[in-house]
């Protein structure tokens, strides 16, 4: 009898973990079914273009707008303290505007909706900014603009966490910051053809255009990619999230993500304080005219571009070999890309400085800053590739809140650029930042070390 009671309890087992396993399947399939990362990499790289080029609106926005800012001061008869400002709130609100759309977008699950609705919100402010009659209606829609151009910035890095496994974001999230660099390349240029030719308000007709075009590609060709963790043949729906703008801020309190953050604001910073002072440098110790100094920049876009596509494919390339290696891969792991960047940055940076001070001949400093924006794209790449991967699931939200600290160390610094150098002196002035860059990679340092026990107390 006691061996009959047993069989049948064993039967019972096995018929319970038949049924478990069935369960297991249907949740695994009802999951997996439209998951983004099993898509085709035809649809996974197709949509990558399209974020890539609603990445570009920001910085196109942001850069465009140089030439003109003489014009547009004369033309609404205000001042040029007033004109400027324009630039300093635009620079601020693209830093602050993605803390909003990141936590809504992980809040609500949804990246598709975020684009639309800041695009629409883009487009009609950039219309306005056309008609603008006085420096104050100017003023408030750049700042609606600012605000409906930045969502792509933090959410494309969303989408890419979405739709691509861990070995492969580097070289994505690479691509998709291409787009933002040529954003930044190509933006004086087509301000100072417009403004030029066509006039500084027109500008503004071009950019509702362009975002008027990216609005009807992502209505129409781009999917929802938030991978939704709730199982879908559950019958009791999990609560809703409240949206609070600035929960991403609340990432700041795990030192993983803290630590990058302030390693890569600082260095991003640099490249203002660089941008800001070519066109007095450049123009005094060179004698360069006006518009051939825009061409100047071309250099350090050149070294962007390289430095992101590159970095991207190598921080792949190691989590792929470490895989193969040990079985098994982890987010600090990306971290080994940055240290060629981390030792090229400081190095250029000071480089650049003193080839100015010694009156060289203008190849030199011209090499430097290609250098240095080669090996800032390496550390900006692998670092902020490290952010999605440490943070699952909130992969918009950490690059938002990086985001909105390298605007305000960048809003800082290129205020504070000329009178820094008017103190110091060019020589001291880099030699200072070479000593705070370097000062500041340790962060990174530490984070490789003691990354992986941070991420498993946060993921408890």
């Amino acid at each position: 009898m006691d061996l009959e009671n047993n069989q049948l309890h064993d039967d019972r087992n096995e018929s319970s973990l038949e049924e478990e396993k069935t369960e297991e399947t249907r949740e695994s399939e009802s999951t997996l079914v439209n998951d983004p990362m099993n898509w085709t990499i035809k649809k996974k790289w197709f949509i990558v273009l399209i974020i890539s080029a609603a990445g570009t609106i920001v910085p196109i926005s942001s850069t465009v707008f140089f030439p003109a800012i003489i014009k547009i001061g004369v033309d609404l008869n205000t001042s040029q303290v007033l004109a400027n400002l324009i630039i300093s709130t635009f620079i601020l609100l693209m830093g602050i505007a993605p803390l909003g759309w990141a936590s809504y977008s992980d809040t609500r699950e949804t990246r598709r909706r975020v684009y639309l609705m800041s695009l629409i919100i883009y487009v009609v402010a950039s219309a306005v900014c056309a008609i603008s009659s006085n420096i104050w209606q100017l003023l408030v829609m750049r700042i609606f603009q600012a605000f409906g151009g930045s969502a792509a910035t933090s959410i494309g890095a969303g989408t890419i966490s979405d739709v691509f496994i861990p070995t492969e974001r580097g070289r994505a999230y690479g691509c998709f910051e291409l787009g933002i660099i040529i954003g930044i390349i190509v933006g004086p240029i087509i301000g100072g053809y417009m403004t030029q030719y066509l006039g500084w308000r027109f500008i503004f007709v071009f950019l509702s255009i362009y975002g008027g075009a990216i609005l009807v590609i992502i209505f129409f060709a781009l999917p929802e990619t938030f991978r939704q963790t709730q199982v879908s043949l559950a019958t009791t729906p999990a609560p809703k999230k409240r949206f609070n703008p600035f929960l991403p801020l609340s990432l700041l309190r795990y030192p993983n993500l803290s630590l990058p953050i302030l390693y890569m604001s600082v260095t991003f910073s640099m490249v203002y304080v660089q941008n800001t002072l070519i066109p007095i440098t450049f123009s005094t110790k060179y004698n360069m005219s006006t518009s051939n100094i825009g061409f100047i920049f071309l250099s350090i876009g050149v070294g962007f571009s390289l430095g992101s596509i590159i970095s991207g494919s190598f921080s792949d390339f190691i989590l792929t070999k470490h895989r193969e290696k040990y079985g098994s891969i982890c987010p600090e792991m990306r971290i080994n890309c940055i240290w060629l960047g981390s030792v090229i940055v400081p190095a250029s940076l000071a480089a650049y400085g003193w080839f100015i001070v010694k009156d060289l001949h203008i190849a030199l400093p011209i090499t430097a800053m290609f250098f240095f924006g080669f090996g800032a794209y390496i550390v900006f790449n692998g670092s902020s590739t490290y952010l999605i991967d440490a943070f699952p699931g909130k992969g918009a939200s950490a690059i938002s809140v990086y985001n909105f600290f390298r605007s305000i160390a960048s809003s800082i610094m290129s205020f504070a650029a000329t009178p820094l150098e008017n103190a110091l002196g060019t020589g001291i002035l880099y030699t200072i930042l070479t000593a705070f860059i370097i000062l500041c990679t340790s962060c990174m340092v530490i984070v490789y070390f003691k990354g992986k026990k941070w991420r498993e107390k946060y993921q408890n």
